[in-house]
């Protein structure tokens, strides 16, 4: 037993919600022997037919359930209660309910011996007891009459008191336990005390009291309670306005600390019974019963309403065991047909053919002729049937024997006749062979009884039981998708109830259930059928099919040409834009074309071009797909030719290094992408190309001099445009500077007359041309410019320098000075001082003697001072003095001046008077 089953079985038309759990597990079904299988479907099988005559529930579907329910029967509720649909307990009222009607009695008159039937909603009158028995029959429950009785089949309570507990008084001598009055409890106060209603006595009628009242009465017998008694909404049992109307009993059964009452059943007959009741009548049960003509349909829908959780999964046993065990076979087929003089069609001829195969010689016409009422007589008569001439029930069960498989004669054509007459095929011939004993096996499985070959009397009945007529549905329309298919199922049978179906490829369309269908998307390449299934009760249900050619696919409406965006040019991305088809959703499939032929794996919306698309138009094919369409491929125009692309980063070089004749620059490219790009270079010396001038580096040359310098850097890349790119121009280049060029030193003797030499040093790099250019002073001297100098007289006391001038070719013109060197003088060797003769005084000559200077060669310079201030003119050894010196001191100075020697200064003074 699955223990999350809920199942619909409440009485009168209340959906009972139940819990389904026992007290021991059910045994596994492998555990069950073949033969407790058989035995256990034999016990069921009177229940189950019982059932189905009363009811109508299909008795191979009651059976498949008792099965599945109670694991063949292995199941405490089963076993122990004949309950196989684990059915809780039910009451027809809840305590408050209880409590109510109690109250609602209050006032009625008191009546020794009146009688209170359960089924009187509204008694006028009560005694003691008959109001406790009229309470707990209206709830659901049972108990005897008389108070004493009541005593008898009640048992103390221990705990606290419930609704429905019963107290006793023992007033009543007469009786062997002494019990004479009884009342019962409605519910518990606010104080804590519970409500009694009884029927108190003549004087007083019903009456509310309470318990503790009760307790204070001397002849007080105790509260005591019913052990079967329950009430609805406690321990699991179920509200339901009829209770009672198959159940024996209850039982509990108690599984984690929490007890459940179930229905108990005093034989499986009453189980059936009841949850037959509840299908046929129950609203909840509306969608099966519905469908109950269909065995199949109505599985479904008893698997969707009492196993709502694991419908599909609870439908796919009961179908299981019914074929391992052709419970179909228990079916009760309804047999009511009779037919009379008068009648015709196929049913006549069928039972012309079951007469002449019984020996009694009649003509097959399909009338039911007096020729046929004879033979109808005749066949009675041999069987001991009243012979009216009238085939009836009776008379086709004494017809009915079975035909097996493979047989021939007139029981084959008269079966042949039937299976026709309800739309199977069969073979030519009088042999039950081919397509007859295929259709013989399907009719028998689709009316849910075993898949034989035989015509036995359930197949008999169920043929000629069938719904006639039962016309084959006519199809129009076009088989399509998105259009509609017309079904026109005929005229059947007057009062048959028509259910229609559309099937894909044999498996039911959900929701497809009017005699018009659009077909859809789904249905492309299928055969979509049309099933017409006619059924009134005491028939057999007879489906008629029609079919359609497989369904072809729809055409997209709106297919518009693909446009192309993007330049045509390698290296960039062209995109399909495929428009707007319809009806929409559409798919799209891509594939890129080059000169007209598909590019391996180019099938995304976009496509970037290639080095071998240049030169090459491109195009794309979109193909719009769409279930159940056909798909359509349209194709664009073409591009202009694909150019090549254009370099996406090409960056100015730059120019590093000193721009300075001898020394190397480095072009700097830049990163080109798209990498790898083949970068060359072209230096230039202004405008000009340098010839040989091809790399990234170039040392400047003497030519550069003077000139401007940029580097031109050319990016090539296969499918590529060739791109050239100048650098900014490097600054007018400078000449080069020597790496050595020393000062010069002088040698020789600094003094007139001698002869100095200027050392240049080592000038770098060599082929340096030196020249020389002495200095006296900061005064060249003229014509001294090579590298020795004699020392003139003009050249003592002063310092003399030397200037080397390097020149070399692409080299700045450098001078380097030498340190100063002194010209020294040398000392006049005599320079005595002079004497003055003569007077002292005015106009007198005065004549100074210069004595002899040495070395010979002095030159001597003389001149006379007044007071310190040369005398105009007076240069010369003799002075004559005039009133001007008079009083003054007149000073004769003489000066010696030899080349190479020290000009020396030497004077005498005399005071005029």
């Amino acid at each position: 037993m699955k223990p999350s089953r809920v199942l619909a079985v409440a009485l009168g038309w209340s959906l009972a919600v139940l819990v389904a759990f026992t007290n021991s597990t059910p045994a596994n079904a492998a555990s069950v022997s073949d033969s407790a299988k058989k035995s256990f479907i034999a016990s069921v099988v009177s229940a189950a037919q019982s059932s189905q005559r009363a009811y109508g529930v299909p008795a191979s579907v009651s059976i498949a359930q008792a099965i599945v329910n109670s694991d063949w029967g292995t199941s405490t509720l089963a076993k122990s209660a004949n309950n196989f649909w684990d059915t809780r307990c039910t009451r027809s009222l809840t305590p408050s309910q209880f409590a109510a009607l109690a109250d609602a009695q209050v006032g009625k008159a008191y009546v020794l011996g009146a009688e209170a039937l359960a089924s009187n909603p509204n008694p006028s009158k009560f005694d003691c007891s008959e109001l406790v028995q009229w309470l707990y029959s209206r709830s659901g429950n049972k108990i005897t009459d008389l108070a004493a009785a009541q005593y008898n089949a009640t048992k103390p309570v221990s705990g606290s008191p419930k609704v429905g507990d019963l107290v006793f008084l023992r007033n009543n001598p007469a009786r062997s336990n002494g019990i004479g009055h009884v009342a019962i409890l409605t519910g518990k106060l606010a104080n804590g005390d519970w409500r009694i209603i009884e029927a108190r006595g003549r004087a007083y009628g019903v009456v509310r009291t309470t318990l503790s009242y009760w307790k204070t009465r001397s002849y007080y017998a105790g509260l005591r309670r019913s052990s079967n008694f329950i009430l609805a909404g406690t321990e699991g049992v179920v509200l339901a306005a009829n209770s009672y109307s198959q159940q024996s009993g209850c039982i509990s059964i108690t599984s984690g600390g929490k007890t459940i009452r179930y229905s108990k059943y005093s034989s499986p007959t009453y189980s059936f019974a009841e949850h037959a009741d509840q299908v046929v009548n129950s609203p909840d049960y509306a969608a099966a019963r519905a469908v109950m003509d269909d065995k199949s349909a109505f599985i479904d829908a008893l698997a969707t309403i009492e196993e709502p959780k694991g419908a599909g999964d609870y439908a796919k046993k009961l179908r299981a065991v019914m074929a391992e065990y052709n419970l179909g076979d228990y079916d009760v087929v309804p047999f009511n047909l009779v037919l009379t003089s008068g009648k015709t069609g196929e049913k006549v001829t069928a039972l012309q053919y079951l007469l002449k195969k019984a020996g009694v010689s009649v003509s097959v016409t399909g009338k039911f002729d007096s020729a046929t009422v004879a033979a109808v007589k005749k066949f009675q008569s041999s069987k001991k049937l009243g012979a009216d001439g009238e085939a009836g029930p009776k008379t086709f069960d004494a017809l009915f024997g079975s035909v097996k498989s493979g047989a021939s004669g007139d029981g084959v054509s008269a079966a042949k006749t039937l299976l026709t007459l309800v739309g199977y095929p069969v073979a030519s011939g009088t042999k039950l062979a081919g397509d007859t004993a295929t259709s013989v096996k399907a009719f028998r499985t689709a009316q849910g009884l075993s898949a034989s070959g035989d015509v036995d009397a359930n197949t008999w009945k169920k043929l000629f039981m069938s719904i006639t007529p039962a016309p084959q549905p006519l199809l129009t329309g076009t088989p399509q998708v998105t259009k509609t298919l017309q079904a026109d199922p005929g005229t059947w049978l007057s009062g048959a109830s028509l259910r229609y179906q559309w099937y894909r490829n044999g498996a039911a369309i959900s929701g497809a259930t009017g005699t018009s269908y659009t077909l859809q998307p789904e249905d492309a390449g299928t055969v979509v059928t049309f099933a017409a299934t006619g059924s009134k009760p005491a028939m057999t249900s007879v489906t008629r099919k029609a079919s359609s050619p497989a369904v072809a696919k729809a055409n997209l409406s709106t297919t518009p040409t693909p446009t192309i965006t993007g330049t045509a040019k390698a290296g960039t991305s062209l995109t399909a834009v495929p428009g707007t088809w319809a009806p929409a959703p559409v798919t799209f499939g891509y594939q890129w074309l080059r000169d007209g032929k598909p590019i391996s794996g180019a099938t995304a919306a976009t496509y970037q071009l290639q080095l071998s698309d240049i030169g090459a138009v491109i195009k794309v094919a979109v193909t719009g797909n769409k279930a159940g369409y056909n798909s359509v491929t349209k194709t664009s125009a073409g591009t202009a030719k694909v150019a090549v692309a254009d370099l996406t980063t090409t960056p100015q070089p730059s120019i590093t290094g000193t721009a300075k004749v001898g020394s190397t620059l480095t072009a700097t490219a830049g990163a080109w992408a798209p990498a790898p790009v083949t970068l060359s270079y072209q230096w230039y010396r202004g405008n000009t190309a340098i010839k040989g001038a091809t790399k990234s580096t170039y040392k400047l040359a003497t030519e550069d001099s003077g000139k401007t310098i940029k580097v031109a850097v050319t990016g090539s890349k296969d499918g590529y445009k060739t791109v050239r790119v100048e650098s900014a121009p490097l600054a007018s280049v400078v000449k080069a500077t020597f790496e050595s060029a020393p000062a010069p030193t002088i040698s020789g003797t600094a003094k007139v007359g001698s002869t100095l030499t200027a050392t240049a040093g080592e000038w770098k790099p060599g082929g340096v041309t030196l020249s020389y250019q002495w200095y006296r002073g900061s005064s060249a001297i003229k014509g001294a410019t090579k590298a020795s100098y004699k020392v003139s007289g003009s050249d003592g006391g002063k310092s003399l320098t030397v200037v080397v001038t390097g020149t070399k070719s692409g080299y700045a013109t450098t001078k380097v000075s030498s340190a100063p060197t002194e010209i020294t003088l040398e000392r006049l060797s005599a320079t005595p001082k002079p004497k003055v003769d003569g007077i002292r005084g005015v106009n007198h000559l005065l004549k100074a003697k210069v004595g002899s200077w040495k070395p010979g060669g002095v030159t001597l310079k003389y001149r006379w001072y007044r007071n310190g201030t040369a005398i105009t003119g007076a240069t010369k050894t003799s002075y004559i003095t005039s009133t001007a010196d008079r009083g003054k001191t007149l000073t004769f100075k003489v000066t010696g001046s030899k080349s190479g020697y020290q000009t020396v200064s030497v004077t005498v003074s005399v005071k005029i008077k």
